[in-house]
């Protein structure tokens, strides 16, 4: 049975949405790799007030997947509050949150070698591969100058996707990421 583009369109999309309804971001126990970026020439301590943008972001899965974005969301909001900036609405704020997220399916091989036969003579075609799937989630958040509507700051986050986790699991999962993410913001010089 052969699809057409508009079925295979749709196929991805619900993919895609399965994919990030299972959970956006690793959890606690897992590794994720976290990377930033920033305007050397921004002098980040003129930066009292914050908002999350909460509309539309072109090309990001978040917008496939409204629990999760909205989990990212808070958690963006309970770390920059405890690190002492002041919430506000969006075009109040000094910085404005962008928070933008996308997949990747990744295929993980290991070679362990040749195996050993009886009295450690090895086989000729014995060698030992595994070959295993999975999705790899990237999760940025980006903070914009409302004033010069300039990028300042970008950090990402990321990691495997862990499946069957419970809504308080993925929200912990989200939360360490985005506390991880933002651990550098404000950068020091």
């Amino acid at each position: 049975m052969e699809l057409n583009n508009k079925q295979s369109a749709g196929v991805n999309m619900i993919k895609l949405i399965i994919m990030f309804g299972l959970l956006l971001v690793v959890t606690a126990c897992s590794s994720i790799s976290v990377t930033s970026d920033y305007d050397p020439a921004t002098d980040f301590s003129g930066y009292k007030t914050f908002a999350v943008h909460e509309g539309t972001v072109d090309g990001s899965a978040l917008e496939n997947a409204p629990l999760i974005k909205r989990r990212v969301i808070d958690a963006v909001r309970k770390v920059m509050v405890s690190k002492g900036f002041l919430l506000t609405e969006e075009n109040n704020a000094d910085i404005v949150l962008y928070p933008f997220a996308g997949t990747n399916d990744k295929i993980k091989v290991t070679d362990w070698g040749y195996s050993y036969g009886p009295y450690w003579r090895r086989y000729p075609n014995g060698r030992n591969i595994d070959v295993s799937s999975y999705t790899e989630a990237t999760l940025v958040l980006d903070l914009v100058d409302s004033k010069s509507d300039q990028l300042i700051w970008r950090g990402a986050g990321t990691g495997a996707i862990r499946e069957n986790n419970s809504p308080e699991e993925r929200t912990e999962a989200i939360d360490n990421a985005v506390s991880r993410i933002l651990e550098n913001y404000p950068p020091t010089k």
